[in-house]
């Protein structure tokens, strides 16, 4: 009796532990990757969210150097501003729902 308690047990075992490491062998990879995605694309944007930033720093100063007479490079800069603000919130924007998405998902390393 004894040995087929011992028997049964031990196969309940090795099943146990052979399933625990599928598990772990096919998720922590894959959501590893998820995140390495994930990080990836955030970065992406974040340098797309720098370069918007310097562009519109710069097209401010050259509202500001440029001269009053010409009316129509005044207003074609700021035409140009307008439109690179608005790229920069919707960039923005992107970001914040990127950052939430690697939170939702379980991923480590974004500081808030």
């Amino acid at each position: 009796m004894k040995l087929v308690f011992l028997l049964v047990f031990g196969v309940f075992q090795s099943t146990y532990a052979q399933i625990e490491l599928t598990h772990s062998i096919t998720d922590k990879p894959a959501l590893s990757l998820r995140c390495k995605d994930l990080h990836s694309e955030r970065s992406a944007k974040i340098k797309i969210q720098q370069k918007l930033n310097a562009l519109l720093q710069r097209n401010k100063q050259l509202i500001k150097k440029s001269p009053k007479a010409r009316e129509t490079l005044h207003a074609t800069l700021k035409s140009n501003s307008v439109r690179i603000e608005n790229e920069l919130y919707l960039t923005n924007l992107q970001i914040e729902k990127m950052e939430e998405n690697i939170i939702r998902s379980g991923c480590p390393g974004i500081a808030l």
